[in-house]
């Protein structure tokens, strides 16, 4: 996780969406509002700020579940003007459109091939059914795939939808938790020096059932 966070923000700065891959309840979702507390858009100068601490105007996180979508929820609803009919874009795009946010999908790979269609042109050409995102907006996706796909009940994403994401493949230590669990007190301090004592018992080995 400490490489990650490092190693992301200059993919983030030269606008790249970036995909996070890895086992349920590692923390993905948790580092993406992280990530987020360090984004800033210098306004005047058009672009992204990276800062190495956390800043008090940071980006709004828009969170949205692809497993939880169709495809009325990416194109929006109908409007007619004129002899035109036109989509006005739903309320989360809207807002990623107009101001610079983290938009963050999280289960891209549980929505249906429809929905990943619609990413596909978010990530590939920033824009969606002809509405443009915010120069300053930046994309991160979540999944369970990659090699541990076949635990999960995901579509496996093809090399052309990968091709459009930076991957990043989340392999949390012992050490990763223990610092996670001793900040502000996560968890109770027996617990904490249960696992320091036992690393082994961290994460269950071997098959769920």
């Amino acid at each position: 996780f400490k490489l990650f966070k490092k190693i992301v923000k200059p993919v983030l700065f030269a606008g790249k969406p970036v995909l996070i891959r890895g086992k349920h309840g590692i923390g993905k979702s948790e580092v993406v509002y992280e990530i987020a507390n360090f984004l800033s858009w210098d306004d005047k100068n058009q672009k992204l700020v990276i800062s190495d601490s956390p800043v008090n105007n940071c980006y709004e996180v828009v969170e949205r579940r692809a497993s939880q979508m169709t495809e009325g929820d990416l194109v929006g609803l109908p409007v007619i003007s004129g002899n035109r009919t036109a989509f006005n874009p739903p309320d989360w795009y809207k807002i990623a459109c107009e101001k610079p946010v983290l938009l963050f999908v999280d289960e891209i790979d549980r929505g249906t091939i429809e929905v990943r269609q619609g990413f596909f042109e978010m990530t590939d050409s920033r824009k969606l059914n002809g509405h443009k995102l915010h120069p300053g907006t930046v994309i991160v996706g979540a999944v369970n795939g990659g090699k541990h796909a076949e635990k999960y009940q995901v579509g496996e994403m093809d090399p052309a939808e990968l091709d459009r994401w930076t991957v990043f493949d989340l392999e949390p230590t012992c050490e990763d938790w223990l610092d996670w669990a001793g900040k502000d007190r996560n968890v109770h301090m027996m617990v904490w020096e249960f696992i320091n004592g036992h690393r082994n018992h961290l994460e269950h080995e071997g098959e769920f059932e």
